[in-house]
């Protein structure tokens, strides 16, 4: 049984009966040990117990391709499953699966971690075709899985999130759910039960305090405005801000004014086009973007991004100052906007 993405949540949630054996693998090992350790707490309450509880690596099952099927048949002295844990990277564990995959496993339940596989890999079309196994990938999560994540973990103390401080989540984390779940508990721990989060906050506990001057420098720019154009980018420079770090949160400005835009010549609201950018726009900046769509199209704001990003060429070359040369940018995008303006 292939268990699709969306099918994972409700998979895991009820394992069916006549499941009795079930494979984790792909590229994030976080998820992996994860759901592996869920599943696991479902068959038994101490994973600890030797009497019902039996792990095996990789490595022995190259002298031993038994030794999965042998303790499965094997009777749990306490519960009423005997557990197997099994850990690899995948190939070595091939043709032990088939041997436990054909065995009475009425009494018991295997989970399988394999570390190195893909899609494509030979154990996993095994678990794939079984009529009493399942597969489940383990991938990078997407902003849907973080934010569901993060809700998940603040409900439990009945922590409340604005939006911009969602927003900074699922923006910052994603590529492994453990360290994912670590951050997003310290999160939880700093704001304490029945506390609140706010972007500002998350952006200083999770290091992205940086963020909120770039974006300061975009919107300055966007809007014409000189005099708080040089006050961000002060102020960026007195934090060691990295120029092309600017020049890109820049871009990913002038990128949803691009996008917004294209899709309001399309039909679309001020405000759907806005809500349709992925990954969300700060609940606080949704106003200013869509302030500046009135004189910002998306012709105009392209070419602002081929601007900045020859600009990032530059200064990633080495042959100019790269203070100088990205003031000078921001400078000029800020003159076209107060021409745009009117």
């Amino acid at each position: 049984m292939k268990v699709a993405p969306r099918q994972t949540t409700s998979f895991l949630n009820a394992i069916p009966a006549t499941i009795r054996a079930v494979l984790l693998h792909g590229s994030d090992i976080g998820q992996i040990s994860e759901r592996a350790t869920l599943i696991a707490k479902k068959y038994s309450t101490d994973l600890d117990d030797v009497f019902s509880v039996t792990r095996i690596d990789g490595e022995t099952l190259s002298n031993e391709p038994s030794a999965i099927a042998d303790a499965a048949v094997e009777i749990a002295l306490l519960g009423d499953v005997r557990l197997v844990l099994v850990k690899g990277r995948g190939a070595e564990l091939l043709e032990s699966c088939k041997l436990a995959l054909k065995s009475d496993l009425s009494g018991s339940f295997i989970v399988v971690e394999a570390r190195d596989t893909t899609s494509r890999h030979a154990i996993v079309k095994l678990f794939e075709s079984a009529d009493n196994a399942a597969s489940i990938g383990c991938y990078a999560d997407g902003d849907a899985d973080i934010g569901q994540l993060a809700r998940d973990i603040m409900a439990r103390d009945d922590i409340s999130m604005d939006q911009d401080a969602l927003a900074i989540i699922i923006r910052r984390l994603g590529s492994d759910r453990a360290g994912s779940r670590m951050e997003i508990e310290k999160l939880a721990l700093m704001a304490g039960p029945n506390g609140k989060l706010t972007g500002a906050d998350v952006s200083v506990a999770l290091g992205d305090s940086g963020v909120l001057v770039i974006s300061d420098v975009a919107s300055a720019a966007a809007d014409g405005q000189i005099d708080a154009l040089n006050a961000a980018l002060k102020k960026a420079w007195s934090e060691d801000s990295n120029a092309v770090m600017i020049l890109r949160g820049c871009q990913t400005h002038f990128r949803q004014l691009m996008l917004a835009g294209a899709g309001i010549a399309k039909g679309k609201s001020n405000s759907q086009a806005i809500k349709d950018l992925r990954p969300p726009v700060f609940f606080k900046m949704q106003d200013v973007l869509a302030r500046q769509l009135r004189y910002w199209p998306a012709k105009m704001a392209l070419d602002a991004v081929n601007r900045l990003q020859d600009c990032e060429l530059q200064v990633k070359s080495g042959a100019v100052d790269d203070k100088t040369i990205t003031a000078q940018c921001m400078l000029g995008l800020c003159l076209r906007a107060k021409a745009l303006k009117g």
